[in-house]
């Protein structure tokens, strides 16, 4: 079964797919990624590109189908979606939403830069833009699908990144998305 990680910006998602990826031999496919480099390609910032995509849903498109294509096509392969709405368009996956405080996701941003389309002036700055980069993100998905992203209720697994390191993640992951493999109906929903 696949795993779809999804949650606030600066959360850890990446680092925890990344985690995941070496640890327990999952492929990583990840939409953030696809979106840093079209925003470098157009010379904008991510949330500029967040933005212009409000009008254009093309990438938004393209994305969510090659997901639900790959999630189809490899059903038995170990796949990872790192991906605001892969817990959507993912058949069958192991769906986990990474909460955070803004301020301390602001100060993971900030110490780990991602290039010029990511660039913060301070950790206040940082936390002003990831706020608004989500809330126009959420508003795009809100408007193209009718869904909510933030919207607990979607997911089977909940983790608050704030106090936890990386490593103490992927194994709360790991040890729910097995308990999750064996039985999808007894697990329910989890909150950590």
């Amino acid at each position: 079964m696949h795993i779809s990680i999804t949650g606030k910006l600066g959360s850890g998602k990446s680092t925890v797919c990344h985690l995941i990826e070496k640890e327990y031999g999952f492929e990583i496919f990840s939409t953030g990624s696809i979106q840093r480099e079209a925003a470098r390609q157009k010379g904008v910032s991510t949330l500029e590109l967040n933005r212009m995509m409000q009008n254009d849903c093309s990438l938004d498109y393209i994305i969510d189908d090659t997901v639900n294509r790959l999630s189809r096509e490899r059903k038995e392969d170990k796949l990872i979606f790192d991906s605001r709405m892969a817990w959507h368009f993912a058949q069958e996956s192991f769906k986990v939403f990474l909460n955070v405080d803004p301020l301390i996701a602001a100060e993971r941003v900030m110490a780990n830069p991602r290039g010029c389309e990511e660039c913060y002036a301070s950790v206040e700055e940082a936390c002003e833009k990831l706020v608004e980069r989500s809330r126009v993100e959420n508003a795009r998905f809100s408007e193209i699908y009718g869904l909510d992203y933030f919207d607990l209720d979607h997911y089977d697994l909940v983790v608050d990144s704030s106090h936890r390191t990386p490593q103490e993640i992927v194994e709360l992951i790991m040890q729910n998305y097995s308990i999750f493999c064996a039985d999808p109906v007894e697990f329910g929903r989890r909150r950590l």
